[in-house]
């Protein structure tokens, strides 16, 4: 009985096929596993053995999909947390370096080159600007997670203890995820926005729990396959093996620069005080709070923050400008007016997995936070992504949506948050929901987030990993 990829999947009426997938599968990848303690620990292998031994002796302990999933029923029915999570990714070098043949070994064209690679196509600062340990030839990514962060950093040692000389640790990016205080139980990022709302689900439950206990999935159906996310691991030993394409990128977020230029902008569009968060809502497409602008100018729909929404009722952009980040990145059918069908729009979209990091003093959203206590560096987002295709995913997203100052009209701007490259500026509109005859403003807002190094992987499945032992001695 084959896996059908064409459709989400219902887990807990799983059949025999699929629950032996999610036994061999990694966590994390058709649903994020929740913890707001990370660490991504890099590593390179300067012997294949030592490697090998390496890799498969954490095998046993890594987090299959199954464990997690049925841990998230435990939490959910008696707040039982789950336990550490343990996941492990290969760079394409990884593979080479551990003498895996090439038939076992993925062969995305963007995932061989590796993201260092794809710099001219990404518009990506030059390699020689990232941080160090990032900038090496990374052959591995260790992720652990857990809901305490004195966990995280006890495995972390003992990760270390445990490798031998051949294995050479490279560094770790400490994760620390963060909750609004605007809108409970939601993430944020350092600006202070509710982020990560519009997530694909491949898991049916999830879909139902949308629809019946959430804002409902009448207008937006967040509803994913699998194949958003799943391919099948050449190096699996089962036509149940999957794995995931998985995008890696530290972005450093400069938060008083950005904030210094909403206050600019709400002050050139005129905005009175009790007004001026709408300049930053029109940036990034939803107030603080997670209230949509395309529904509102204020803020105020936080229980739930709604996803229910596309953007037909606003086809001039005179409610949430072209320009603004969630619709630069997640157009919700604005791509028709280019002639691209839905379902092709949809099929650049990703299962995205990324955590803040960066201790703050104060809290993005607290009302006493001035400027000038709002962190230049040091804070940030670990952008992390899982996808069945680099190029049509990620990369179609960073280079021809955010990047793309004429997406989906011409002289739009580039993604104000994330958009690399020339801009000229984002057409802002000077009064809210005007329609085909609001007058538009140019303001050039960018440059606020820093690419500070990544890398392209692959997330094999767990019998692959548990295959690594030593290669004989021919």
């Amino acid at each position: 009985m084959a896996i059908d990829l064409n459709r989400s999947l219902a887990w807990t009426s799983a059949n025999a096929a699929e629950n032996a997938m999610l036994d061999d599968l990694q966590a994390n990848i058709l649903k994020g596993h929740g913890r707001l303690h990370t660490a991504n620990a890099f590593f390179k292998f300067d012997n294949a053995d030592d490697g090998r031994a390496f890799l498969g002796g954490l095998a046993s302990s890594v987090t299959s999909a199954s464990k997690q999933l049925q841990e998230t029923v435990a939490f959910r029915q008696k707040g039982t947390p789950g336990d550490p999570v343990l996941l492990v990714f290969l760079t394409h070098a990884g593979y080479s370096a551990l003498g895996i043949p090439t038939n076992q070994t993925p062969t995305d064209e963007a995932f061989v080159d590796g993201m260092a690679a794809r710099q001219e196509a990404l518009n990506d600062p030059d390699k020689s600007s990232w941080d160090k340990h990032l900038s090496a030839n990374i052959h591995a990514m260790i992720l652990l997670a857990d809901t305490h962060g004195e966990n995280v950093q006890a495995a972390l040692k003992l990760l270390l203890k445990t490798k031998s000389k051949g294995v050479v640790h490279l560094g770790t990016d400490i994760g620390l995820g963060m909750k609004s205080l605007l809108s409970e139980g939601e993430g944020i990022e350092h600006f202070g926005y509710v982020d990560g709302r519009s997530q694909p689900l491949i898991l049916r439950e999830d879909v139902e729990r949308e629809r019946d206990a959430r804002d409902g999935i009448s207008v937006w159906n967040p509803e994913f396959p699998l194949k958003t996310a799943l391919v099948n691991d050449p190096g699996g030993k089962s036509e149940f093996s999957f794995g995931s394409y998985f995008v890696y990128r530290k972005l450093e977020q400069n938060v008083r620069a950005f904030k210094k230029a909403e206050k600019n902008l709400a002050k050139a569009l005129n905005l009175r005080p009790k007004q001026a968060e709408l300049a930053g809502a029109m940036i990034v497409g939803r107030f603080e709070d997670g209230t949509p602008v395309v529904l509102q100018k204020e803020d105020g729909i936080n229980a739930p923050v709604m996803n229910n929404f596309d953007y037909k009722d606003d086809e001039f952009g005179s409610k949430c400008p072209f320009h603004s980040h969630i619709r630069k990145t997640n157009p919700r059918g604005d791509s028709g007016i280019l002639g691209a069908p839905l379902e092709d729009e949809r099929s650049h979209i990703m299962a995205r997995r990324g955590i803040t990091y960066g201790k703050r003093l104060t809290h993005p959203n607290s009302k006493s936070l001035t400027i000038d206590e709002m962190p230049t560096k040091g804070v940030g987002l670990l952008f992390m992504a899982y996808q069945n295709n680099i190029q049509n995913q990620f990369e179609f997203t960073q280079r021809f949506w955010a990047n793309n100052q004429n997406f989906v009209h011409d002289d739009t701007g580039i993604d104000p948050v994330i958009g690399q490259g020339p801009s000229g500026g984002q057409a802002c509109p000077v009064e809210w929901g005007g329609g085909e005859k609001t007058k538009k403003m140019k303001f050039d807002f960018r440059n606020f987030v820093s690419m500070k190094g990544g890398e392209y992987f692959f997330a094999p499945s767990l019998s692959m990993l548990k295959s690594l032992s030593p290669r004989p001695i021919v």
